[in-house]
């Protein structure tokens, strides 16, 4: 008998999930995290307090009920485009940087892509750079923090900031590397180039090697400090996208996975590589598929923000005919502008508060479904959509999304990153094809009449977005 943990470590708690050999979970741990903003633009978290001691804090819960040495192996994910500095330790010098909500580089970020050109870029990285990317933020420190980027030894990923300090390994993973635009598409490696340029110290970034390769096995040290069983593998994973991709069986080419939580990500899978201005483009989790994704700055925080204009009311008639701009927090995918800014079109003296909460939830199936539709000019899009995370247990904003964006949604309420994450740990034992995904029988949301009646205003939303984001 053995179980595979999986630790999902997000920016407003930490999961965990325990499961058995057929692939059940038995144990779920939760415990919440917290982000810091030193200074406007700046997101950051306290990995050693947080992460460090959440991760010290699951390895408890587990190890009291399930003895050690049956924890055959752990995989461990987090938020993407997200990095710690660390010593020869695995000790962080500095805080965590967040992804693209962090904006520390984005004077940097339009340097660089005004020096290398867009068409550069696109064709070597896949991309111009944004406050989403890892090397423009290195940049950074070197430039305004030389005594933290002197100190670090390693720029570890979020969650490899965990891992490499279990096995003593630092490792960048494919997918994560690709959407962070750390990989030259000719070579797969950090680009030269760029390190050459600006005088980087290559060394501090560690390898990348494949999602799904064990990094080793828990150091005694690390033993010491977790309780874990020095024979538990360590398998490197990626970051939580690609967890909840594995979670919900959506890692094959054709096949496409969105997570809503407090932001949405979409991810869809390809036979062939492409290359989409303003989306992460690259390899996926599995060798040989390659992906297309995406992320917003909109989603559950943004409908709890809509909920506060009307907290106990219904819209009086759907379509709204509102049009709200979701850009409370800047705008991601495919603008990647986060100087953005939110706002309501189409308000006429008969509209209730009620009908604005409606059209903030309405805003997030019309920016998803602006996203597909950009998407399948590069690659088929499929008619069924894998969904996950907390928004997927909410079924009225997630019927309107179906019908906005003509696309029917399966429902996976139960599962989420820290599953997918014990899943990628299973493979330590037995290859992808044999894993033991849970056969269910799971609520499908298709669209409902209303579908034709948004078709219209979905393409007007998408037109309105394009002129809003550059005001």
């Amino acid at each position: 008998m053995g179980f595979y943990l999986g630790v999902d470590m997000g920016t407003s708690s930490t999961k965990a999930t325990l499961v058995d050999e057929e692939g059940r979970a038995v144990l779920r741990v939760q415990r919440e995290s917290s982000v810091s903003s030193p200074q406007e633009g700046f997101f950051e978290v306290d990995a050693e307090n947080v992460w460090w001691k959440n991760f010290l804090y699951v390895c408890k819960r587990v190890l009291s009920e399930f003895p050690a040495p049956l924890v055959r192996a752990l995989c461990v994910s987090s938020v993407c485009g997200s990095f710690v500095p660390v010593d020869e330790g695995f000790r962080p010098v500095h805080n965590a940087i967040l992804y693209g909500i962090d904006r520390r580089s984005e004077s940097l970020v339009d340097a660089l892509n005004t020096r290398y050109g867009e068409e550069f870029l696109q064709k070597r990285l896949g991309n111009v750079f944004s406050t989403h990317s890892i090397l423009p933020k290195i940049l950074w420190l070197k430039t305004n923090r030389p005594e933290v980027y002197s100190r670090a030894a390693h720029f570890v990923s979020s969650f490899n900031f965990i891992s490499a300090r279990l096995t003593g390994v630092p490792a960048w993973d494919i997918p994560t590397a690709y959407g962070a635009l750390m990989l030259d598409e000719k070579t797969e490696a950090v680009p030269r180039w760029f390190i050459e340029d600006h005088r980087l110290d290559a060394e501090k970034i560690p390898p990348v090697v494949s999602a799904l390769q064990p990094l080793g096995t828990v150091t005694r040290k690390a033993a010491g400090e977790t309780g874990l069983s020095p024979k538990t593998v360590v398998v490197l994973g990626a970051c939580d996208i690609n967890a909840e991709a594995m979670a919900v069986n959506a890692v094959q080419p054709g096949s496409a996975v969105s997570v809503f939580g407090s932001t949405v990500s979409l991810l869809l899978n390809t036979e062939t590589p492409h290359s989409l201005k303003g989306f992460m483009t690259g390899r996926s989790l599995l060798p040989g598929v390659w992906r297309i994704g995406a992320a917003t700055a909109s989603g559950g925080r943004t409908m709890d923000w809509g909920r506060k204009l009307a907290p106990s009311q219904d819209a009086r008639h759907l379509p709204t005919g509102i049009f709200f701009v979701p850009y409370l927090d800047g705008a991601r995918t495919p603008f990647n502008e986060p100087a953005a800014r939110g706002a309501f079109f189409g308000l006429t003296s008969a509209h209730s508060p009620a009908d604005m909460a409606a059209a903030v939830e309405e805003s997030l199936g019309y920016e998803l479904a602006h996203i597909i539709s950009i998407m399948e000019k590069a690659a088929p899009f499929p008619y069924q959509l894998e969904v996950s995370g907390g928004l997927s247990n909410v079924r009225s904003p997630m019927q309107r999304i179906a019908d906005i964006t003509g696309r029917a949604l399966r429902l996976h309420p139960d599962v989420d990153a820290s599953f997918g994450d014990a899943l990628i740990a299973m493979t330590a034992d037995v290859p992808y094809q044999a894993l033991p995904f849970l056969d269910r029988t799971l609520p499908v949301l298709h669209p409902s009449e209303l579908a034709a009646s948004y078709a219209d205003l979905s393409r007007r939303f998408a037109a309105l977005c394009e002129s809003a984001v550059r005001l």
